[in-house]
Parts: structure tokens; sequence; C-alpha cells
């Protein structure tokens, strides 16, 4: 071999060397395996579960519906349910918190009284209707009369705080020092079948149902509104 040849090898043995050298290719990724949680796997179809549920229930119960019984005018409180005021309506079915008295009940609702100021078609409750009023312990109902002169103009309505007081004759003097005078609750009011009187019926403690009774029949009384009540 000359020495140019082995020169020349040698040179392309150096720049052999000096080369940067290319990395390597990397291999191919192996596909790695998801981790599936049990918990979120269950979560998942109960959750699943539910809509289906849900969806169910809403198809089902669509167009499905009860009756139940209305007022078709407004009904005083202590009046006596007829068969005209009482009408049966549609309700859809779902959850509510009313409780509506059913159509079933028809008869038996007849035989009730309204228990407070019932209004154009308001739903019967076991709440609104009653056998008969009774006064609670303690307390006494006192019917009064009053011609228009002896009772405010405004509408008087069951609920109405009032106070029943004495008047002197006609035509005698004002009383000197304030007048007797009971206080009472409005219970319902109607008119009188004697000329334009109207009778109100009042609540007023058992120990004053008396004197109230008394002075009543003299005619000799007014009737003073001073606070509306719920009714």
């Amino acid at each position: 071999m000359s020495s140019g040849t082995k020169v020349a090898n040698q040179e392309q043995h150096v720049r052999s060397a000096t080369r940067p050298q290319r990395p390597a290719s990397p291999g191919p990724l192996k596909p790695t395996r998801a981790r599936r949680r049990p918990a979120l796997i269950a979560l998942g179809l109960a959750l699943v579960a539910l809509s289906v549920l849900a969806s169910v229930y809403v198809t089902t119960s669509q167009g499905e519906t009860y009756q139940a019984l209305a007022v078709n005018k407004p009904i005083p409180r202590g009046t006596a349910l007829t068969a005209s005021d009482v009408v049966v309506v549609e309700l859809p079915t779902g959850p509510s918190a009313l409780k509506s008295v059913s159509a079933d009940e028809f008869d038996q609702t007849l035989t009730t009284v309204a228990a407070t100021d019932l209004k154009e078609g308001q739903l019967l409750t076991p709440d609104s209707i009653a056998p008969e009023l009774a006064p609670p312990s303690g307390q006494s109902i006192v019917g009064v009369a009053l011609a228009p002169n002896q009772m405010p103009t405004s509408g008087l309505q069951a609920g109405n705080a009032v106070r029943i007081v004495e008047t002197p004759a006609t035509g005698g003097e004002p009383p000197v020092e304030a007048p007797f005078s009971i206080a009472a609750t409005v219970i319902s009011t109607k008119p009188s079948s004697l000329g334009d009187q109207t009778v109100v019926d009042v609540q007023v403690a058992s120990n004053n149902a008396a004197a109230l009774a008394a002075r009543a029949a003299t005619g000799r009384v007014a009737l003073v509104i001073d606070a509306v009540g719920a009714g």
C-alpha cells in the first residue's frame, strides 16, 4: 500500500470518528391499558338507570288525571255547601303538597259547612270544610240584628274584629261616660227576614254572651269594626 493511500485512509477514519452520530429511532410505543375504576363505572350505570326510570315515569304519567272537588262561586265561612256549589274538576297526577277532597266524597261534602271563606274555583281540602262550626271552649256565638245605620257601610266579613256598643234611646242624650261595649269577632252575616236588617253572628267570650244578647234584644246597639282578620 502506498503512503498516499495510507494517509487517505487515515483522514477518512478521522472524519468518520468526528461526525456527530444520529440518535437511533425510537421503537413503536406499546399500547397502554386504560385503568378502569369500579366506583366510576358503578356511578355511570346508576345514572343511566335513573335516567331510564325518569323517562318511563314521565311517559306513563302524561295524560293521567284524577277527579277532585272545587267550589264554583264564593262561599262565606259557616255556609252549608249545596250540590250547586260544588263541582268536579280534573287534576293531573303527580306529587303535590295539596290534599284535595276526592270526587268520590261528593255526597259527604254536602253535609258540611265552609270552615273558612272559599273563593270561586278553590279546591276543597279536608281543612276547608267541617261538619259544623262550633265555638271553641270559653267562647259563645250571639246573633245581633242590625239596621243599616247601626253598622258601617263597608263590607263586613267573617274574621273582622269588632265591638258591639250599647247606644242610648232614640233622641236621648249621649252617655257621659264611655258606653258599655263588648269585643267580638264576626262569624257570618246574612240578610234578616225582617225588613232591611242584617243578622251578624259574632263570637264573644262566654261570660259576655248573656250581656250582649240582652242588649242586642233592645235594638239599642251599634257595631264598630276594629280590625280585619284573616277570615
